[in-house]
């Protein structure tokens, strides 16, 4: 029996995803999905609970879907990337499945190879010293623009951390076909640009995810986050996760009366981009610290299922019942800005 590991948000689903469980079977008996929870990597709410996209996921052809705890989730491609493939080799996984806007694993394993290099890196620092940023950096010294995507980003940080944990896992890529940037084709429209508009949703997306979006959350939690982060100061947000150059001092000033999008406006810089921001922001809403961090990645990482087919309900004899202290209180906060319940065992569907 072999296994497939995709690492992913579904935020929301569509057919894009489909299209990546559905290439999964074709060379694997079972599909496991390793899904955000309810706050994602761009440091804000998800769309829909992660019981509902766990759902979504096991109705697209998943088998088993298992949260990647909050303190990856909402993190850089770096953490994010440790903790799926952390998790996909705690689950046994053969093949870890993912998109690129690439599309060809050689040349993503050779700049992953490239990177590990510490020469390479130094030079790389000695860019951004310049006041280049990281992929401008990269493409300078690796002499590739594969990162100035996403998805090559995270695709490159997969197969990194494959290789430095020497997992036994094969990764495997499929080229995108939608530009992430809220552009569509004829066939796929990014999660980013379904989350924009309503009218792409129908063509893209599925009636069982659609009646689950939440459109407001995101600026409920804008709210209730100008309102915590007014109340912190910078000695209290100086060792938080992400946090460095003084840029503490710029949070605590900024202006927080007219909301989250205008007190980001005023905080962004080259180094600090919004998306950068946003997770720092979360990071200290949650309490999230650099030695939390580090203490997260030297313990095993804990793998909580969300929803399972009912013919593979075998498979969660690897994961754990209850998720960590972090994605608990990420939790609480979600479901005080939601509407949804959350179940009171994992949803198992036939």
């Amino acid at each position: 029996m072999k296994t497939t590991a995709i690492i992913c948000e579904f935020n929301p689903l569509h057919s894009g995803h489909k299209k990546l469980i559905d290439y999964a079977k074709t060379f694997s008996d079972r599909v496991i999905c390793i899904m955000s929870g309810n706050f994602t990597q761009r440091g804000l709410p998800a769309c829909c609970d992660k019981y509902a996209r766990a759902k979504h996921a096991v109705l697209a052809g998943a088998d088993l879907v298992v949260e990647l705890p909050t303190i990856f989730a909402a993190a850089s491609a770096e953490n994010f990337a440790y903790g799926g493939v952390a998790a996909a080799s705690k689950l046994q996984a053969d093949f870890l499945l993912f998109g690129s806007e690439c599309g060809d694993i050689k040349q993503l394993t050779d700049c992953a190879n490239a990177l590990l290099d510490k020469d390479v890196n130094r030079k790389i620092a000695d860019e951004i010293k310049k006041g280049i940023s990281y992929p401008q950096a990269v493409s300078n010294i690796v002499k590739t623009p594969l990162l100035n995507k996403p998805n090559n980003v995270l695709a490159i940080e997969y197969i990194k951390n494959i290789i430095t944990s020497k997992s036994r896992i094969t990764p495997i890529t499929l080229i995108r076909e939608d530009n992430y940037n809220s552009l569509q084709t004829e066939q796929y429209a990014s999660s980013a640009a379904l989350r924009a508009d309503k009218k792409l949703r129908k063509k893209f997306t599925y009636d069982y995810v659609l009646k689950d979006i939440n459109d407001e959350i995101e600026d409920k939690f804008g709210t209730i986050a100008c309102g915590i982060i007014s109340l912190k100061t910078p000695d209290e947000m100086h060792d938080i996760e992400g946090v460095s150059e003084g840029i503490e001092n710029k949070i605590f000033a900024s202006n927080k009366s007219n909301g989250y999008n205008i007190m980001l406006e005023e905080i962004k810089s080259k180094r600090y981009t919004r998306l950068r921001l946003q997770r720092t922001i979360l990071n200290i809403i949650l309490n999230i610290s650099k030695e939390r961090v580090t203490a997260a990645k030297n313990t095993a990482v804990c793998i909580c299922p969300l929803a399972v087919k009912s013919t593979s309900a075998a498979m969660l004899a690897f994961t754990n019942k209850c998720p960590d202290e972090i994605t608990q209180c990420a939790d609480r906060l979600y479901y005080t800005l939601s509407t949804a319940v959350p179940p009171s065992k994992i949803i198992k569907i036939d």
